[in-house]
């Protein structure tokens, strides 16, 4: 799933635009952004960028715990994502036997 602060609208628009077939989140008063830690402050106060979710790709296990962030830009690739799946599901069950 994929979230941002803009509105519904806009991540239809996007969504359409891009051929984007995952869940897309509106977190327009940041709920998620804050309570995962995506806020980016990397754009100065006013900016309409500031505070949008920094791109990252986070890991919740079944109590709700992050175990794992992969920050930045990128793991757009069924294979990055789905090794992504692969080390989370080893953390729970132990490396598969090949």
């Amino acid at each position: 799933m994929s979230v941002t602060a803009d509105d519904v609208a806009i991540v239809q628009r996007f969504a359409k635009l891009r051929n984007i077939d995952y869940p897309l989140l509106s977190d327009k008063d940041r709920d998620v952004i804050n309570a995962f830690g995506l806020f980016n402050d990397r754009f100065p106060e006013g900016s309409r960028y500031r505070g949008t979710a920094i791109p990252m790709v986070v890991v919740v296990n079944a109590d709700g715990i992050v175990t794992r962030t992969y920050n930045g830009h990128g793991y757009t690739q069924d294979h990055e994502i789905a090794t992504i799946v692969n080390n989370a599901l080893e953390a729970v069950d132990g490396p598969k036997s090949q």
